[in-house]
């Protein structure tokens, strides 16, 4: 297969002035006015210190403090242009569908090759697209006015109803919160195994057969990621594509964290929230693993730089806990309101420091301390249940004692920690079934104000689980003493 294709764009934001850009591939023509990928990218350096004094490198140069004078006036994704017009002419076999973000506007065949004309007309996009091409067989539903498509390999057909549904959902929860959809299609492209990702272009989305369309849950209650990855990636169509940062410390968190949450919220709504707290538990098990192979030094969230593990899983994970807290659409609506004043900002772009002051200012006095601990440093808990049990009262319910212990602490970017008082709104619970399938009586929030506690509840079921933040929504460092069977006094 041979792919041609011909593309030209035009931009206001190119660092050296230039307007116009239009090149070829695979020998059809190369002619410019403005080529931007050629010069030097530092998102390719060697960021690990043994490599780079192997290679008698200097010290790693971090990323640009926020409000530098530069960088705040690049964008996070592409430095050297801001919002672009597109229009693309793509080639294929003549057996094949070629693929690029926009609306096709023409699609012909000439000398045994298929022809597809692709343009955004005067929508302005980010400076980020692709080309695919392949035998696909396409699948089509439609959300409200949007035309949905998917894209995909005949025989790969497992996926197809769920990444719809998931599409739908999205576009739901999304648009009533954040911001209309700019687009009038949405688009799922599958492509081979050699990667292992999905990455979401301007309402394009080429996704790997590894992590979708072959992928069929055994249990009820596996985590279903198809669903999870579609959400994620359609939410970089707000989080990415209307909001972009500017290239400066903390604002991959602004893209990645913010679609990882949105999907969370959009699961939760489908599969409750049983599945969230296998889901929760899988983010928590990912950023300690992360930060244990850590080999410079751990950034807080909101000065994230290139840490996948702090912006992709601590960034859905305090973000999720947050809403608990505080409530979902008072996060939501303090979420959609930084959007709707920052999106398409063409420089000064926005960083975390006006997403952190649009957070507090949904956040009440007494859970103020939440951003400090989950955004601006780097905080962990030693939560534990010391023991629980139960014993029936005189009509025939039940009181449940637990002994929590619980301990906070505060880590520098180097690992070393540091315990700190505690005053922290904790979540308890008590539950029925077995482990890992259990199902909640009783879960409130307490003040924990001291190390040792003792706890009790009045339930009506006979309780056989007990715990501590039960459901991984604090950072805990060994989460697995969260719960414990609970006894016959």
């Amino acid at each position: 297969m041979r792919m041609d294709f011909r593309c030209s764009y035009t931009s206001h934001g190119f660092k050296d002035g230039g307007e116009r850009a239009e090149f070829a591939y695979n020998g059809t023509f190369f002619d410019q006015d403005y080529f931007p990928y050629l010069g030097y990218d530092r998102g390719v350096e060697l960021d690990n210190p043994v490599r780079r004094r192997e290679e008698k490198l200097g010290l790693y140069e971090e990323m640009a403090p926020r409000g530098d004078p530069y960088y705040s006036y690049a964008g996070l994704f592409r430095p050297d242009s801001e919002w672009i017009t597109y229009h693309a002419v793509v080639s294929t076999s003549g057996d094949q569908i070629a693929i690029s973000p926009g609306y096709l506007q023409k699609q012909w065949s000439k000398d045994g090759r298929n022809y597809f004309e692709y343009s955004m007309g005067s929508t302005g996009i980010a400076n980020f697209f692709s080309f695919l091409s392949g035998r696909y067989a396409v699948k089509r539903d439609k959300w409200q006015n949007v035309n949905l498509e998917i894209y995909y390999t005949p025989q790969h057909t497992f996926d197809l109803d769920k990444m719809l549904r998931s599409s739908k959902s999205g576009l739901d929860y999304y648009s009533k919160y954040y911001s209309p959809y700019q687009f009038s299609q949405y688009r799922v492209l599958e492509y081979p195994r050699y990667r292992t990702f999905a990455q979401s272009f301007p309402n394009t989305v080429p996704y790997s057969e590894d992590i979708g369309f072959i992928g069929r849950l055994l249990k009820p209650d596996d985590i279903d990621f198809t669903y999870f990855v579609t959400a994620h990636e359609l939410a970089h169509q707000w989080w990415g594509h209307q909001l972009i940062g500017a290239d400066v410390q903390g604002s991959n968190m602004m893209s990645e964290s913010l679609a990882e949450y949105s999907a969370l919220r959009v699961m939760q709504h489908r599969y409750g929230d049983a599945q969230m707290r296998r889901f929760l538990r899988h983010e928590l098990d990912g950023y300690l693993r992360g930060r244990a192979g850590e080999v410079r030094h751990e950034p807080p969230l909101l000065l994230v730089q290139n840490e996948p593990y702090v912006w992709y899983q601590k960034g859905s994970l305090v973000l999720y806990a947050l809403s608990d807290y505080i409530g979902e659409d008072t996060l939501n609506n303090a979420l959609g309101g930084y959007l709707r004043q920052n999106r398409y900002a063409a420089g000064p772009f926005p960083d975390t420091r006006g997403f952190d002051a649009a957070l507090r200012s949904a956040t009440p006095p007494d859970l103020q301390y939440l951003i400090t601990d989950m955004f601006e440093t780097i905080t962990l808990y030693d939560n534990r249940v010391v023991a629980a049990n139960w014993q029936e009262t005189p009509d025939h319910k039940y009181r449940v004692t637990m002994t929590v212990a619980a301990h906070k602490l505060k880590a520098d970017g180097e690992g070393a920690e540091k315990e700190v008082p505690i005053h922290d709104l904790i979540e308890i619970g008590v539950f029925s079934g077995e482990k890992d399938h259990e199902q909640p009586i009783h879960v409130e929030k307490q003040w924990i104000t001291q190390n040792n506690s003792t706890i009790t509840f009045v339930v009506d079921q006979k309780p056989t689980r007990a715990g501590i933040d039960p459901y991984n929504k604090l950072i805990d460092r060994n989460p697995e003493d969260n719960m414990t069977d609970v006894s016959k006094m």
